[in-house]
């Protein structure tokens, strides 16, 4: 398996994804910051799942470069994470315009628990196929609870009120943005203060 070939085709794929959302904002009907400010659910959405994405895709950045050979498993499981990243557009588009719905609240969780747990196996496969690798900041057991159970709060949340789930999963994504760069901080401290 060529891994460049892989990197390169899940760049392309995540590159359009992002892209795809955009086009989800609609133009309001009236020239007017009230008319905008009606398509505040689909901003939200937009803006938790462009985040998602781009957070997602800096940990399989890492995760490959980490890789220097990668197996028939590892191309599997990465197939099986760009297909849900594929749908992030779809159900982010899906809850900006039912945002007090259960249904797009319930498919928009689903959907990104799915393709949290498809990066976690695939982490864990590239770590088993390249011996003496790290596994990504992601896989401990302390940050799993806090991003499925934030998950698993959100979709208990659809039930009181459903917009509240996804604030909740921006909360979530906020947090994990703050943890994937924390590493690199403490890195860059200690260097520092050699």
């Amino acid at each position: 398996m060529n891994k460049g070939r892989i990197e390169a085709l899940t760049d392309g794929i995540v590159a359009i994804a992002a892209t795809i959302m955009v086009l989800e904002l609609a133009v309001p009907d009236k020239p007017t910051a009230a008319a905008l400010a009606k398509q505040w659910p689909t901003f939200l959405a937009y803006i938790i799942s462009f985040f998602q994405i781009y957070l997602a895709w800096r940990s399989h950045h890492n995760a490959f470069h980490k890789a220097e050979k990668v197996n028939s498993t590892v191309f599997v499981l990465n197939g099986i994470w760009i297909f849900f990243i594929t749908l992030v557009p779809f159900v982010t588009g899906y809850v900006g315009q039912y945002p007090n719905e259960r249904f797009p609240e319930l498919l928009y969780i689903g959907t990104i628990t799915l393709w949290s747990l498809a990066f976690q196996f695939l982490d864990a496969a590239i770590t088993r196929c390249n011996s003496g690798t790290q596994k990504d900041v992601v896989r401990t057991w302390k940050l799993r609870i806090t991003l499925f159970g934030g998950y698993a709060l959100a979709a208990i949340t659809i039930w009181l009120k459903p917009i509240i789930s996804i604030i909740i999963i921006g909360c979530i994504t906020l947090l994990w943005g703050v943890i994937m760069l924390l590493p690199e901080k403490s890195k860059a401290q200690e260097k520092t203060a050699e």
